[in-house]
């Protein structure tokens, strides 16, 4: 079991969807320094798979980012800053807020 953030962004589609590959893409941009202390992956409801994390989630609308089983972006996608103030509040050890703190920092 990993000690990572776990964060499921649910999709039509990231590769035929503008809206879900740039909420894919905001995760994806995240400096290498957080992203080590997450772990995210596209679910496409065009498969089975995406299907049934789009039921266990209870998405309404595409593309959803959940994090740590919460719906918190819905059909709009966030900015840098907006995202990392989410990951902030699920951020559970000293490090992961630390590298929070320094891509604010970066970002200014």
């Amino acid at each position: 079991m990993s000690d990572k953030l776990v964060i499921d962004v649910v999709t039509l589609d990231a590769i035929q969807c503008a809206a879900c590959t740039y909420m894919l893409e905001t995760i994806s941009a995240l400096p290498d320094y957080v992203k080590e202390h997450i772990t995210f992956k596209e679910f496409s409801i065009k498969n089975e798979e995406g299907i049934n994390k789009f039921m266990e989630h209870g998405v309404k609308v595409l593309p959803t980012v959940v994090i740590k089983g919460d719906l918190v972006f819905e059909s709009l996608y966030p900015s840098f800053e907006e995202l990392l103030d989410a990951l902030d509040k699920y951020a559970e050890t000293d490090d992961f807020k630390a590298a929070l703190a320094k891509a604010r920092a970066e970002a200014e």
